[in-house]
């Protein structure tokens, strides 16, 4: 676990960073195992309780995660965002496209653990390139970035 918590302490600290903020991020850093390479990515966890879907951002770093995620939060917090998938949006500098996340509950722990398996949603916020394409357009490349959910065609 983090910093040394067990599980339930780890939760707590997660429970007392959304009374304080209206959410908490998790940033769940790469690994490699015989099941292959899985990316890192950050979510938020406790906008499913101003009515919104949890927010995922992968194949970026913690800081501009971190950045995304917050911006994304305040806006929704504040009701100046509904996020659903399928919209484009804006964010710390970022042009974003939301896909929906179907299996969030499998992916996102620190959310399961908070709200229960299969009681929240999610959505993942996609982000251009250098060039402006997302992952799936001109030469698709879900690399470096991956992609949790179903592609938007």
């Amino acid at each position: 676990m983090c910093q040394g918590l067990s599980l339930d302490e780890y939760i707590r600290e997660v429970r007392r960073s959304i009374e304080e903020f209206g959410w908490a991020l998790q940033y769940v850093e790469s690994e490699i195992d015989s099941d292959g390479i899985h990316p890192a990515f950050c979510y938020t966890v406790g906008l499913t309780d101003f009515g919104s879907p949890e927010i995922v951002v992968t194949g970026r770093g913690p800081h501009e995660s971190s950045r995304i995620l917050n911006a994304l939060g305040t806006s929704v917090a504040s009701g100046m965002l509904e996020i659903e998938a399928g919209m484009g949006c804006s964010a710390a500098g970022f042009e974003l496209f939301t896909i929906d996340v179907p299996d969030c509950s499998d992916i996102l722990h620190a959310a399961s653990d908070v709200y229960g398996k299969g009681r929240f949603g999610a959505v993942q916020t996609v982000w251009r390139d250098l060039e402006g394409s997302l992952p799936w357009e001109g030469i698709p490349s879900t690399v470096v970035q991956p992609i949790f959910g179903p592609l938007p065609f």
